[in-house]
């Protein structure tokens, strides 16, 4: 398993999860292994996630029985702070100062305080745009269901009867910021890029492009991906 590799081969990896079907697949194997004990589970609440999201995360701490170390926004204590200092809409206002605020510096705090040799996450090639041809080990990123389709995802779930995030079954096929996240055609759900394709809706980048990514995988600390040693 490339996940006991992780293990036995750096010294501190980690897990970040957002609590879709692929991060649920990577916490059930882990769990199955014997490895949560040793690999610290992250998750990085930008305090405009859906309400359920933050329930399944304490339903599946209670299943695993682990606890998630939660970063966000690091000058606001909690939601409520955020909101007093940023307001509701803060995103719609400057993406960019938004996305670092709230997602690319609590991870990059992570990263650095947990010293991750092997951040290991659910990005695979079928989400198409920027991650088409992940490898599995990317550097310090360990992407193990890099090759593996969201169909994959689901047969794993549906097999191990794995918990997974409410809203999938109401038409969410990945969930991200309630404002930028709307329900996919469940026609789509396996197709290239169609997980996804309910991401980041209207949203933009400074060059007009279509926004795909939020930074925590594209501007996060570049030695991440220079070495795999």
């Amino acid at each position: 398993s490339v996940l006991t590799d992780a293990v036995n081969k750096r010294e501190r990896p980690m897990f970040t999860t957002a609590l879709i079907a692929g991060d649920n697949v990577i916490l059930h194997a882990l769990a199955k292994l014997n490895l949560l004990d040793k690999v610290p589970v992250v998750f990085i609440d930008t305090f405009t996630l859906f309400p359920e999201t933050l329930a399944h995360l304490k339903e599946v701490e209670a299943y695993y029985g682990f606890k998630s170390i939660v970063y966000h926004a690091a000058d606001c204590k909690d939601v409520n702070e955020y909101y007093e200092k940023y307001g509701r809409d803060y995103w719609s206002q400057d993406i960019d100062k938004y996305d670092y605020l709230c997602k690319v510096e609590p991870m990059n705090r992570a990263l650095k305080e947990q010293n991750s040799d092997s951040w290991i996450n659910g990005r695979r090639r079928d989400h198409g745009a920027e991650r088409a041809a992940l490898p599995v080990w990317e550097g310090k990123k360990l992407n193990p269901l890099a090759f593996w389709s969201f169909e994959d995802c689901w047969s794993y779930l549906r097999k191990h009867n794995v918990p997974y995030h409410p809203l999938h079954d109401v038409g969410f096929s990945s969930l991200g910021d309630m404002h930028s996240t709307k329900k996919v055609d469940p026609k789509i759900w396996f197709t290239y890029g169609g997980e996804r394709s309910g991401r980041f809706q209207n949203l933009v980048n400074k060059d007009g492009s279509a926004k795909t990514e939020c930074g925590i995988h594209t501007e996060i600390t570049k030695e991440l991906t220079l070495n795999n040693k």
